[in-house]
């Protein structure tokens, strides 16, 4: 179990891809860290961990991140709870679409402060209690962003700007941690489309989603590794699943002589699919992981 006795809070925990990356942590060892702003979310998620007789702790806190006042108070109780934190997923996320002239400016205003302040005040209030003493075992940050970035879309002014904004903000906080010299990675992931209530509301997990569309799982392995020591070299990334299925699939192609070693395949890589190549290629320990899984 690649991440046993390890401490990781996920936000936005009570459904969705939030819900799945808890789970998905726990069963590889982790204690779990669950907030969102809906307790009964929340429990249902803790139960079906529990369930599973992992032996892992799990710990359940509400707040509204966009309040840092309560992100900071459940971050100091998780905190006493479970020990440092090894890792944090800032994955809660609010979505408002229509066009810009039509938007109220209230719930453009409210995008962007679960989007941005809400990733904001999670780094804030994690930072003093990450476990930042061990260079081989680096506190890891992890955002959910969007493929809004850099694909902008018509009728996603406010989520859109949103998801602009915290890259922006992962951008600057990686340079300051480099610049400290600090044993903290962040990185974020930008799935298109997941089926989740943000996306397809009450008819999420129906099992009638269009194909094209990821389920919350699909991203498992992306949350589970991105908390992992095998991440450490992996710092101010953006991780696109859409390139990441590509490579995936180039690896079951490939000829056993061009898996050989990570050098080799991205020759390989670099030869079938250029784009992807250059959109992954500071991926390193990534793709070599997912070549190991293959074999």
């Amino acid at each position: 179990m690649i991440l046993e006795g390890k401490n990781i809070v996920i936000t936005g925990a009570g459904r969705g891809i939030g819900k799945a990356a808890a789970i998905a942590c726990a069963k590889e060892g982790a204690n779990i860290g669950l907030t969102s702003r809906t307790l009964e979310e929340l429990n249902t998620t803790k139960k079906e961990i529990e369930d599973l007789g992992l032996g892992v702790k799990v710990v359940v806190k509400i707040a509204d991140i966009t309040k840092y006042d309560e992100v900071e108070k459940i971050f100091k109780e998780f905190h006493d709870e479970l020990g440092l934190l090894n890792g944090v997923i800032a994955n809660a996320g609010f979505a408002w679409l229509g066009f810009a002239p039509e938007l109220d400016p209230e719930k453009f205003d409210f995008t962007i402060k679960v989007n941005i302040l809400g990733v904001f005040n999670t780094y804030k209030a994690a930072y003093p209690l990450l476990k930042k003493d061990d260079k081989n075992s680096k506190a890891k940050f992890f955002i959910t962003g969007s493929a809004v970035y850099p694909a902008a879309a018509p009728r996603m002014a406010a989520y859109g700007a949103s998801k602009y904004g915290v890259v922006g903000l992962q951008r600057t906080i990686a340079l300051e941690i480099k610049q400290k010299r600090e044993n903290i990675t962040i990185n974020s992931i930008h799935p298109m489309q997941v089926d989740t209530k943000m996306l397809r509301g009450k008819k999420a997990g129906d099992g009638n989603k269009p194909p094209s569309v990821l389920d919350p799982e699909d991203l498992n392995e992306y949350y589970v590794f991105m908390m992992s020591d095998a991440s450490n070299r992996i710092h101010d990334g953006l991780l696109y699943p859409s390139d990441l299925e590509k490579v995936k699939k180039l690896i079951n192609e490939a000829p056993a002589e061009k898996k050989e070693n990570l050098d080799v395949f991205n020759e390989y890589l670099q030869e079938k699919s250029p784009k992807t190549f250059e959109n992954v290629k500071k991926l390193k320990a990534l793709i070599q992981h997912l070549i190991t899984l293959s074999k």
